[in-house]
């Protein structure tokens, strides 16, 4: 048994099983059928919330559904698990509450494999981009609504779209990566706002426009709450259970920020302790800030889980969201924001910039953060569901010089 708990995708594929069970214990066949239905017919621009459109067993099975297609990909393919597999997956896990369906993302899936195809290329070089290019994928949806073609038409279109953005993100985000260094967990969240600028423009020249939307599900805080310490507590048994020796676990853990983003290359299924340990973090925050936990909130919250594998832990988690809390002290901004309680979370995003350079930076990044995710979101149409990533990037273009500079001068004063 032990063997499965060390396989990155068999221990996914029993995690998905888990929300599978959930969903079916929350709601009845038939109320998950409905919900379903409405999810896969609804156009997904952001803000979008699943649970609100499907009700919250429907959200969680079409969380796992997609998160099931992304993982069939990765098998077909036979790709070779590595930390990024974990925080990609998951990734995809967490903005299926918000966005992403099994539908939606296979155009944009396509797309990346005939960009690899058109390179002369392996696919699995590049497979993981993939999963991260679905943040566009309301771009498929929405085309769906728009227009006054038939339906045969739109929804040529709509794959059509889907196939192009899927297209030309792979060269994208390899390139801008090279802007903020890796200290943006969420790359591929600049890479889809700067695209999604363009989409938006270029439709706007021709009388397309894209409405933000303005869902929010609210009332599910036991049920979520309950949902995210299940999932988080099996996170943990995993990965305690190769590893029996309580205080060399907890040493490996805490001491995750002096390595580099790659976890499990470090501490192998250990990782999985982490990302339990963020999750309880999470859900412990929620409570004491009596934060109302959305669908999109739920999908933060199962992001930040995720990149517990890939660049996220404790220390550095705790600054970021303390400088969104202390911006929210000293400004109109409201903790009771639905919009700041998704930044709040996924400020986490942010992570490398405290566990590099300290706690206080960490505390900068999150204030600064917190201004940039609840104002870009209308300049990219709500097209991208990747908003927070777009702000990071922006926070690391301006910090990262800034933060050089002092160490700079600190090491030649010395």
């Amino acid at each position: 048994m032990s063997k499965y708990f060390k396989n990155i995708h068999s221990v996914y594929l029993m995690t998905m099983l888990l929300f599978i069970i959930a969903a079916f214990i929350i709601d009845t066949p038939i109320a998950l059928f409905e919900g379903m239905v409405a999810i896969l017919l609804s156009p997904d621009i952001l803000v979008t919330d699943y649970i609100q459109v499907g009700g919250l067993g429907a959200a969680i099975l079409n969380s796992a559904l997609t998160s099931l297609t992304a993982l069939a990909m990765l098998l077909i393919f036979k790709h070779d698990p590595k930390s990024a597999t974990i925080s990609n997956l998951w990734l995809i896990t967490g903005f299926a509450f918000l966005g992403k369906n099994p539908l939606n993302v296979l155009p944009i899936f396509l797309g990346c494999w005939l960009f690899a195809k058109f390179m002369k290329r392996d696919f699995n070089t590049s497979i993981l981009t993939a999963l991260v290019a679905a943040s566009l994928s309301p771009v498929v949806t929405q085309k769906l609504f728009i227009g006054t073609e038939s339906l045969f038409i739109n929804i040529g279109l709509a794959i059509l779209a889907g196939v192009v953005v899927g297209f030309i993100f792979d060269p994208m985000a390899k390139n801008i990566f090279k802007v903020h260094d890796g200290y943006n967990l969420y790359n591929g969240g600049l890479t889809a706002g700067l695209l999604a600028i363009i989409i938006v423009s270029v439709f706007g020249s021709y009388g397309i426009f894209y409405e933000m939307n303005y869902m929010w599900s609210s009332g599910n805080n036991i049920p979520i709450s309950i949902f995210l310490v299940a999932i988080s507590l099996w996170l943990m048994f995993v990965g305690f259970y190769g590893n029996r020796n309580f205080s060399k676990v907890f040493k490996s853990i805490f001491s995750l920020r002096k390595h580099q983003n790659d976890y499990y290359s470090v501490v192998g299924s250990l990782s999985y302790v982490n990302m339990g340990l963020l999750g309880l973090l999470c859900v412990a925050v929620s409570l004491i800030f009596d934060i109302q936990l959305s669908g999109l909130a739920l999908g933060a919250i199962v992001s930040v889980i995720g990149f517990g594998a890939n660049g996220k832990q404790l220390f550095s988690t705790v600054s970021l969201m303390l400088g969104v809390f202390l911006a929210t002290l000293i400004s109109p901004l409201s903790m009771r924001d639905p919009s700041v309680i998704v930044a709040f979370f996924f400020a986490a995003c942010l992570s490398p910039i405290p566990a590099k350079f300290g706690f206080h930076w960490g505390i900068i990044a999150g204030m600064l953060h917190i201004h940039l995710a609840t104002s870009l979101a209308v300049m990219t149409g709500g097209v991208n569901l990747y908003n927070s990533g777009v702000a990071a990037g922006f926070v690391t273009i301006l910090l990262l010089p800034i933060i050089r500079a002092i160490d700079e001068r600190k090491s030649a004063n010395q």
